[in-house]
């Protein structure tokens, strides 16, 4: 999902007041990035949840940056009496692979809806006590059960939202509103493009221009997606999932394939960054919160989850992350720019292009032997 920036995430501050180009024009919102609701220091933990005095005293969250509301945090600390701590990562590959190293002392972690399904299948994930977590009853159907976690038993949605790419009109001539845009104006924007270090985002793009399913098996299809990457990679400044947002803020990069709320960050500096949904469609994404196998304060992490979990507290994450909730109620409780904009909540006709990473492990092993190539050539 999401872009990490280090420990030094940017500032949110400033007003955002460009426009964004959707297969149906929207506006990005026009707000602050700091409205939301105010903090509360009462605990908001839904029926059925056990109280402060049951869980532990800490709570070590590794994260995407920016990614997590210092207020709510901050909220759930002062409720809980919880001594907490935040140390981030910039991709979902290296959450694996920290994990897969047998990294411990995280208890609560953020991985994109694949990533789960991968780390459940190696035994790095604690399963979730259902009983303890209330509050998914706060979650649209639409994002329990999903294909990498069929019964939710490692994972509960935190966000969701799009891949598509982002450019910046005060440098690039063209309106661009396909993947086909994006693919044929590389050689003319030549070292002002970057995509992201992560296989099923990239080859999907290729997919999807071709009108291939994002989750294909076919190989054919999956080599014709690389061979369009492996086209235009002379034309690409950087692979990164940590650092576009910083590379189109500074005028490095103008055309950068990536996630939709990273550009509202982008508009502090750049007014005239617009964020694309391709019409030939796209990725919708969604990211969980899961507790590692190796967590020592297992209970708190759940007792978060839980907390987090309500109209209120979705509400104010979403005028932080500027990304969508999966918690029915929660646009009442955001800012209403946010709440109504359509690269943030799209349009019905644009959700129906939409695909899933299914997870799919023979999806998965074609893409990673065609990124391999991709990164290679």
């Amino acid at each position: 999902m999401t872009d990490a920036l280090g420990a030094s995430p940017l500032s949110r501050r400033g007003f955002l007041k460009a426009a964004v180009v959707l297969p149906a024009a929207g506006v990005l919102a026009a707000c602050s990035a700091d409205v939301g609701p105010p903090a509360t220091d009462a605990p908001d933990t839904g029926s059925g949840s056990p109280s402060p005095a049951a869980i532990e005293d800490q709570l070590n969250v590794y994260n995407w940056a920016a990614y997590l509301n210092p207020a709510t945090l901050k909220a759930f600390t002062k409720a809980y009496d919880v001594e907490t701590t935040i140390d981030f990562y910039a991709s979902n590959e290296e959450l694996i692979a920290k994990l897969q190293g047998g990294a411990a002392g995280y208890d609560l972690v953020a991985p994109t809806g694949y990533a789960v399904q991968i780390m459940a299948d190696e035994g790095l994930l604690y399963e979730l006590d259902h009983a303890r977590i209330p509050n998914m009853s706060n979650v649209d159907p639409r994002f329990l059960g999903l294909p990498f976690d069929p019964e939710n038993r490692y994972s509960m949605p935190k966000d969701w939202g799009t891949t598509g790419f982002g450019y910046l009109q005060d440098f690039v001539e063209e309106e661009m509103t396909t993947w086909e845009d994006f693919f044929s104006l590389a050689e003319k924007y030549s070292g002002k493009y970057t995509v992201l270090d992560s296989s099923p985002e990239v080859i999907g793009a290729g997919l999807k221009r071709h009108g291939y399913s994002y989750n294909t098996t076919n190989p054919d299809e999956v080599d014709e997606a690389v061979a369009d990457l492996v086209a235009i990679k002379p034309h690409i400044a950087a692979i990164t999932s940590s650092e576009y947002r910083q590379m189109m803020s500074r005028g490095d990069a103008w055309v950068a394939l990536g996630w939709n709320g990273d550009f509202f960050y982008v508009l502090e500096d750049q007014p005239s960054v617009r964020y694309v949904i391709p019409e030939e469609g796209t990725e919708y994404w969604v990211d969980t919160w899961s507790v590692p196998a190796t967590a020592e304060h297992p209970i708190a992490a759940m007792e978060f989850i839980n907390w987090v979990l309500t109209p209120e507290n979705q509400g104010r994450e979403t005028n932080y992350t500027y990304y969508a909730s999966a918690v029915t109620g929660a646009q009442e409780h955001t800012d209403p720019a946010i709440a109504s904009d359509p690269s943030i909540y799209p349009d019905p006709t644009v959700i129906d292009k939409l695909e899933a990473n299914d997870g799919n492990p023979e999806a998965l092993d074609l893409r990673s032997e065609g990124w391999t190539r991709f990164k290679s050539a």
